[in-house]
């Protein structure tokens, strides 16, 4: 994509997935994705789903069902 004079943003380490971002040719930004999540992760994150849309719906914050994710990717640890 670089070669066709796109900037690309990333990979972007997300945790469960890393991410390409890059403009169309309209100049909307478009993500690329890519799940590198384990099977355990997966299913964690499936258990706590209807939880973390429950508190999101009567919150509008963040849910912190899911945080292991970004504290696993600041530190980089892969467990």
């Amino acid at each position: 994509m670089e070669a066709e004079g796109l900037e690309v943003i990333g990979p972007t380490n997300h945790g469960i997935f890393q991410s390409i971002y890059f403009r169309d040719p309209n100049g909307h930004r478009l993500e690329l994705v890519a799940n590198t999540c384990t099977d355990e992760e997966m299913a964690e994150l499936n258990r706590v789903a209807p939880a973390m849309l429950e508190e999101w719906s009567q919150t509008r914050k963040a849910p912190r069902h899911a945080a292991w994710l970004h504290e696993k990717e600041f530190t980089g640890d892969k467990t």
